[in-house]
C-alpha cells in the first residue's frame, strides 16, 4: 500500500514537469508580424498585418530577390476576427508578440474611435505593449504599411525607428507606445496626443522594389505633426510649431534644433543639448493656476549674421531672445488648443489634481470649460553654455 503511494505521489510531482513544450510554437509555422494597420471598412473594421518573409531577410539563403516582407489583410466586425481570418490568405498563423508599430487609419481614429483596437490589444497577453502608436495622415493604415523603404529592409522597423529617433532630436514629434495609450484614455485631466505619418510622393509603386532601386525614393514615410483626440476620438491637428510649444510643456524636448532671427538681418541657429520642464498647479480663491517652469541648455550652432559671439553681452541679449522665443511657443501651443479643440492634452488637470484632489473632483466634468481660461505662469531659462570652435562670425571679413 505505502508503495502504491509513493508511486502516485511521484507521478503526481513529476507530471508538472513534463509539460514543458505543451504550448509550442515551430518558426517555421508562424508569421511574425511587425506592423499592424486598423483601418474602416464600412461598418467592419479591416486588419493589416506587414508579416516578415524570412527566407528575404536571411543573408544564407542568399535572400534579395523579392520583397523582405508581405501583406495581408481581413475585414470583420471585431479586430481578432479579422486577425483569424488573415489565415484564409496567410499560410501561417499571425504571431502579434513582436509588432513594433500600430498604424491608424485617420478615417478609422476619427469615426470609430481607438478604444475598441486599444483595450484588445491590451488584453491580448501574447501582445507585448512596447510597440509605437501612429495615425496614417490624409491615407489609410494600409497605404503605409505598404511602402518599402530603404536602409531599413523592414518598413514596420524604420517607423519604430524614425519615430524613436526623431523624438529624441526633433522637438514637433513623440513617442506613445500602446500602454501609454490606454493610460492618457483613461487617467483624469489629460487627453491622447498621437504623432502622425504621412506618404510623401507616389504610391503607385511605393511597395515593390522600384521604390528603393534609386537613390531617391520615389515614396517615403515621413512623420508629421501631432493628432489630437477627445476621448478615443481624432478631432484635429497640431501645427509644427504647436508640436513644439506642446512637447515643451510635457517635458518630451531632450535635444532639438532652431534659429532666432538677428536684430539686424540673418538668423542664429541654436541646438538645444537639454531641456527640463516641470509643472506645477495650485488653487488660489477656487481658480487654478498652473506653474511651468523650463530650465533650457543649448549651444550655438551657426551665426549668419555679425554679432559678436564673444561678447558676454551679446550672449545675454541672446538667452533673453530664447527664453521668450519658448514661451512664445508655449502660448501659441495652448492657446490654439483652447481656440481649435477644447480638450486639455497637456495633463493640466492632472496637476491640479496632484495639487487639490478635492477640488478637481468637483470640477472634474467641466474641466474642459476652466481649460479655457485657465491661467497659467511661464518661468524659462536659457543658458548658453558653447559657442563652437569659433567666436565671432566672419561673415563680415569675406572680401569681394
Amino acid at each position: 500500500m505505502n508503495k502504491c503511494l509513493q508511486l502516485i505521489l511521484s507521478v503526481a510531482v513529476l507530471l508538472p514537469l513534463l509539460t514543458g513544450c505543451w504550448d509550442r510554437q515551430e518558426l517555421n509555422e508562424l508569421g511574425i508580424m511587425l506592423g499592424l494597420g486598423v483601418d474602416k471598412d464600412g461598418e467592419m473594421i479591416k486588419v493589416t498585418a506587414q508579416v516578415v518573409v524570412p527566407n528575404e531577410v536571411s543573408s544564407k539563403s542568399g535572400g534579395g530577390k523579392g520583397t523582405p516582407v508581405t501583406q495581408y489583410q481581413a475585414s470583420a466586425p471585431t479586430l481578432f476576427e479579422a486577425m483569424q481570418k488573415l489565415t484564409q490568405s496567410s499560410p501561417r498563423r499571425i504571431f502579434m508578440a513582436h509588432i513594433r508599430v500600430m498604424v491608424i487609419g485617420e478615417e478609422y481614429a476619427r469615426k470609430a474611435g481607438i478604444y475598441d483596437v486599444t483595450e484588445a490589444l491590451m488584453r491580448e497577453p501574447t501582445v507585448r505593449p512596447d510597440y509605437y502608436v501612429m495615425v496614417a495622415r490624409n491615407t489609410t493604415a494600409a497605404k503605409v504599411l505598404d511602402v518599402l523603404t530603404p536602409l531599413e529592409n523592414l518598413p514596420a522597423e524604420k517607423l519604430f525607428n524614425s519615430l524613436d529617433v526623431s523624438s529624441k532630436i526633433w522637438s514637433p514629434t513623440t513617442t506613445v507606445t500602446g500602454d501609454q495609450l490606454m493610460e492618457y484614455m483613461i487617467a483624469p485631466g489629460i487627453q491622447p496626443v498621437i504623432t502622425g505619418v504621412e506618404i510623401v510622393g507616389p504610391q503607385e509603386k511605393s511597395g515593390s522594389k522600384d521604390n528603393i532601386s534609386t537613390i531617391h525614393s520615389p515614396a517615403s514615410l515621413k512623420s508629421t505633426g501631432l493628432s489630437v483626440f477627445k476621448k478615443d476620438k481624432l478631432i484635429g491637428w497640431l501645427t509644427e510649431d504647436e508640436s513644439k510649444g506642446y512637447n515643451y510643456i510635457r517635458n518630451n524636448v531632450k535635444s532639438t534644433i532652431g534659429h532666432l532671427p538677428c536684430r539686424k538681418g540673418g538668423n542664429v541657429t541654436f541646438k538645444t543639448l537639454r531641456s527640463t520642464t516641470k509643472r506645477k498647479a495650485k488653487v488660489v480663491a477656487g481658480h487654478p493656476v498652473i506653474s511651468i517652469k523650463i530650465k533650457n541648455v543649448s549651444s550655438i550652432g551657426a551665426v549668419e549674421c555679425g554679432i559678436k559671439i564673444g561678447s558676454m553681452d551679446v550672449i545675454k541679449e541672446l538667452e533673453r531672445d530664447s527664453e521668450e522665443r519658448l514661451v512664445d511657443l508655449m502660448q501659441e501651443s495652448i492657446k490654439s488648443v483652447q481656440r481649435k479643440f477644447h480638450v486639455d492634452i497637456f495633463g493640466f488637470g492632472q496637476e491640479v489634481y496632484h495639487a487639490d484632489p478635492t477640488f478637481f473632483k468637483k470640477v472634474e466634468k467641466d474641466w474642459d470649460d476652466y481649460l479655457e481660461n485657465l491661467d497659467v505662469h511661464y518661468d524659462v531659462n536659457v543658458q548658453i553654455k558653447r559657442v563652437g570652435t569659433l567666436d565671432n562670425s566672419f561673415k563680415d571679413e569675406i572680401r569681394e
